[in-house]
């Protein structure tokens, strides 16, 4: 009797051990991936209505599952009406739409105390948004509190954006696009647990040249992540084999973003669902795309490896915003 129930334990934790690790070794093709856009502008139920129209026509018309939006303008402002909109977000989408707190004037000084922002971060905000522009305010030292304090709390830095792109109509001037890099590197350089997201490719993504710099830059603080939103127009400006090595190397660095924001209005469905699909394309295939979310020249696709389109597509960010990996194991993902 003693060597039967011996068998059947063997046997029990062979089966044990057989679904935990096709569990594990489960993965996903370009169809069943799911994908996470970090730097979208809502604000309002009502353009997140909007925004789950077009994530069904692209699983109804391309077969693609874009299951979660990072709002960074959110309406969380001090008080009892930013609290009741985060609740009623949380309640209604259940994690397909995370808030972050956001400060979009810096010349005036971040707008959050350090208690307020311990006490977002309690009530499960993704992140804290910072708008800087063509400014090197971000190393004020009336800052300072601040970043020490989302170090302590592990707080992310969610799209924190840096200067403009230059050579452009948004910065035209050298000197005042390196002033607003330098402070930030200093401030980067005071504060290396910072964990930290850039905006549009930290706007070094506009030549080869920039390109090295942004490897420098990744290198050198390994704290820092950057997304892709409103980049994908600028692919052409680089060379098609050192774009496509830099995101290779990078892919733990780098997020699928494409700063969406009032697109979907007026049914506007197909039209923004085609945006996303070109994105997704030029990353995919290496196929001639016409545009991206924004732009429209022809830009030959980077047919990137799998591996590496998952980590920019979702895992990257479950790693990094709160709520992400939750939210996609109760839509039923496995993740590693």
């Amino acid at each position: 009797m003693e060597k039967f129930f011996m068998r059947e334990k063997s046997f029990l934790i062979l089966i044990l051990i057989f679904f935990s690790t096709s569990v594990h070794a489960q993965t996903y093709d370009l169809q069943s991936i799911p994908r996470v856009d970090v730097h979208a502008h809502i604000g309002d139920v009502e353009l997140m209505e909007e925004y789950l129209s077009v994530g069904n026509i692209l699983k109804s018309e391309y077969n693609i599952n874009l299951e979660i939006w990072i709002d960074l303008s959110s309406p969380l402002n001090p008080g009892m009406k930013g609290v009741e909109f985060l609740n009623e977000v949380n309640e209604r989408y259940e994690g397909k739409f995370l808030l972050c707190i956001n400060d979009n004037k810096i010349s005036d000084g971040l707008r959050y105390s350090t208690e307020e922002l311990a006490e977002w971060q309690g009530l499960g905000i993704a992140g804290y948004k910072i708008w800087v522009g063509v400014s090197p305010l971000i190393d004020d030292p009336a800052n300072e509190p601040t970043f020490i304090k989302m170090e302590q709390l592990g707080l992310l830095g969610a799209s924190v954006h840096i200067s403009q792109p230059y050579p452009t109509k948004w910065c035209d001037d050298p000197i005042k696009f390196w002033e607003a890099h330098n402070a930030w590197e200093r401030v980067l350089d005071r504060h290396p647990r910072l964990k930290v997201v850039n905006a549009h490719m930290l706007d070094h993504f506009n030549s080869d040249e920039q390109l090295d710099y942004l490897r420098y830059m990744l290198d050198t603080y390994p704290n820092v992540h950057v997304d892709l939103a409103a980049r994908f127009q600028q692919f052409h400006r680089m060379d098609w084999d050192n774009l496509r090595d830099f995101m290779i190397q990078y892919a733990d660095r780098i997020l699928f973003g494409t700063d969406i924001s009032s697109q979907p209005q007026g049914g506007k469905y197909k039209q923004t669902a085609e945006k996303y699909y070109r994105c997704f394309q030029l990353l995919e295939t290496d196929e001639i795309v016409t545009g991206g979310f924004f732009g429209s020249t022809e830009t030959k696709g980077l047919a990137l490896p799998l591996k590496v389109l998952e980590k920019i597509y979702y895992k990257n960010a479950a790693k990094l915003y709160p709520g992400v990996k939750e939210t996609l194991i109760k839509l039923g993902y496995i993740l590693d």
